[in-house]
């Protein structure tokens, strides 16, 4: 029988320093996330970064010159590699606290929103194309987030 507890790799490059958002707290509560979706053997990237680079990120991949919270660039490649390659998180750290206090979100919390999202649309969820497709995506990201975030405030 199989072991159930395959593993992930979870590459994270953190280019803005935050005491609140670790590497070990982005680690954590992306293998939760992972796991919500039953998602092993996977290989996801995630970049924490400021709103001038995601900016720039922005404009050269969407043609949108202006900061957001999160991009996605989706890979899903397994062709001889151990992982299937999820693909690539980015998320400006300072638009995010901007935006958990516009929404009454703690950092975590809205870290953890993002996260989810960002992985969401790695796996083809898309809320752009329609509004079928948006209540389908909007309704999977609040369950994951209502589970976790309970999880977050008691441990």
């Amino acid at each position: 029988m199989k072991s159930k507890t395959q593993k992930n790799r979870i590459l994270i490059s953190k280019e803005v320093y935050s005491k609140e958002i670790t590497k070990k707290f982005i680690k954590d509560i992306t293998e939760k996330i992972l796991s919500e979706l039953n998602l092993n053997n996977v290989e996801i990237s995630i970049t924490l970064t400021d709103n001038e680079r995601i900016r720039e990120i922005n404009k050269e991949w969407r043609g949108k010159d202006k900061p957001t919270d999160v991009l996605s660039f989706p890979q899903d490649e397994t062709i001889g590699y151990k992982y299937r390659l999820l693909g690539d998180i980015i998320i400006s750290l300072p638009y995010a606290k901007a935006q958990a206090e516009e929404i009454g979100l703690t950092l975590k919390e809205e870290v953890l929103r993002l996260m989810i999202h960002g992985i969401l649309h790695l796996l083809g969820y898309d809320h752009e194309t329609n509004e079928e497709d948006a209540k389908i995506m909007f309704e999977l990201q609040d369950k994951i987030f209502d589970k976790l975030t309970c999880e977050l405030q008691h441990p």
